[in-house]
């Protein structure tokens, strides 16, 4: 089976493209291409990690979300909010007193994801199986689940058919709520989110129908407005920090957190460079007799997301502060730990699996195996004509790319401007023919300034 759907939150404005490739060049799937000037994303292939959004000198790469203006609807509205965004604010604000703030923003409640974490780690006790394929995959990070998918398809069985916190918190929420909520009313769940790739896990999540979470929110947006309020609120100190979950679970999302929890041997890997140059060994098998890879597409994991307003080095250092004093808190309480959450463990674990996790077509060639093999074969001979420079003057990343591309009939051999100089040489390209194709790839008019 084969994974068909190509939600994307990563969106390119042509308006503001200029088409400079800086994009198509970091691009871990090579999933852009330059087309009539702009850059164009292959939705099969995109897997939202958001480096071309690193990139763009002109800002036209967005994330698109739902926006706070989707939280202007009736009914009773909760904000989903994960651990890495109170880390964006100064420690002199608690966490009581940035999600209070964000209460003023319209909501009826303020939810942490990671109190869902405590529920994680009692589901990651019960994973030591041996018949469990190894090494199992943490399936936290969306973008890391998507480039399996991807690129290395063969090892989608190892990720974990677990849900990930933001979806646990929300089930949570929809259940613990229905009785306190009205009946005329509904529950509206807004997820404050890091990255791209999380607003397209909350409105299409892989191995699931749908996600329990309705809108998702920008985190740059909800952190302007809220600065705004906390300046007001400085060292007011009406606002205390309750020991809710366990003091780890706020670095959940970091790198190298996660990996505690499962025994073995175990790996914690950052960066999407990183993910990609150890998925490539493992899958060739140069890496075995591993356990459990916790892998996230972002450096430092979450603290490195697009969408965080922060340096992500100083927001470490605060959840690494906020985790001292949640230890405080919990020696205080005699080593107790008040998380409400599992008070719901019985009916979590019962709606916490997925689906299994099944490749997507992004570098199929053909459903017909046969036939992808004479691909396959064609694009390897292509690939022996063209020069080996990667110049990305044909508008594709990489010369196997523009190869691929030629077998796809997205474009011609001739594409490749030194191809062309030959073509012309041999009186089978003119000069006029090899502009009009440099022109259908980086625009009318673009070389104009050189008469």
């Amino acid at each position: 089976m084969k994974d068909r759907n190509y939600t994307h939150s990563i969106q390119i404005d042509i308006n503001k493209c200029i088409g400079c490739s800086h994009c198509m060049r970091v691009c871990s799937t090579q999933a852009i291409r330059i087309v009539k000037g702009h850059a164009l994303i292959q939705p099969e292939r995109c897997i939202d990690c958001g480096e071309c959004y690193r990139v763009c000198p002109q800002r036209a790469v967005y994330a698109k979300d739902d926006g706070l203006k989707s939280a202007e609807k009736s009914g009773y509205k909760i904000a989903l909010v994960p651990s890495v965004f109170i880390g964006q604010f100064s420690s002199e604000y608690s966490a009581t007193q940035v999600m209070d703030a964000i209460k003023q923003l319209g909501f009826d409640d303020v939810f942490e994801v990671e109190q869902a974490v405590d529920f994680i780690k009692e589901e990651y006790m019960k994973l030591k199986s041996d018949e469990l394929q190894r090494p199992l995959i943490s399936s936290f990070c969306p973008a890391v689940v998507r480039l399996i998918q991807v690129k290395y398809p063969s090892l989608t069985h190892n990720i974990i058919r677990l849900k990930a916190p933001h979806d646990i918190a929300a089930i949570y929420l929809r259940e613990s709520k229905k009785n306190l909520v009205k009946v005329d009313s509904s529950i509206h769940i807004y997820y404050i989110t890091p990255c791209a790739a999380k607003i397209v896990a909350a409105l299409s999540p892989v191995g699931e129908d749908k996600s329990a979470i309705d809108s998702t929110i920008n985190m740059t947006e909800v952190y302007n407005r809220i600065s705004v309020i906390l300046i007001g609120e400085k060292n007011s100190g009406k606002h205390k920090t309750a020991a809710n979950m366990s003091p780890d679970s706020v670095q959940w999302s970091l790198s190298g957190t996660e990996k505690k929890y499962y025994a073995g041997r175990n790996l914690a890997i950052d960066g999407i460079e990183n993910v990609i140059e150890f998925l490539e060994k493992l899958e060739s098998g140069h890496i075995k007799d591993i356990d459990f890879l916790e892998m996230r597409a972002c450096d430092q994991g979450c603290a490195g997301g697009i969408l965080c307003p922060g340096n992500r080095f100083l927001t470490v250092e605060r959840l690494e502060q906020r985790q001292k004093r949640l230890e405080n808190l919990k020696s205080v309480n005699r080593g107790k730990v008040f998380n409400s959450l599992l008070d719901y463990s019985e009916k979590l674990h019962e709606s916490s699996g997925v689906d299994p996790v099944y490749p997507r077509d992004g570098l199929l060639l053909d459903d017909d195996m046969e036939k992808a093999l004479i691909k396959l074969q064609r694009i390897n001979r292509l690939e022996s004509y063209l020069p080996g420079f990667d110049c990305g003057a044909c508008g594709a990343p990489s010369c196997r790319n523009l190869a691929e591309d030629i077998i796809k009939d997205k474009a011609t051999i001739s594409h490749c401007v030194f191809v062309q100089r030959i073509m012309e040489k041999n009186y089978k390209l003119s000069p006029d023919q090899a502009f009009t194709v440099i022109e259908k790839i980086w625009g009318k008019g673009r070389l104009d300034k050189l008469y």
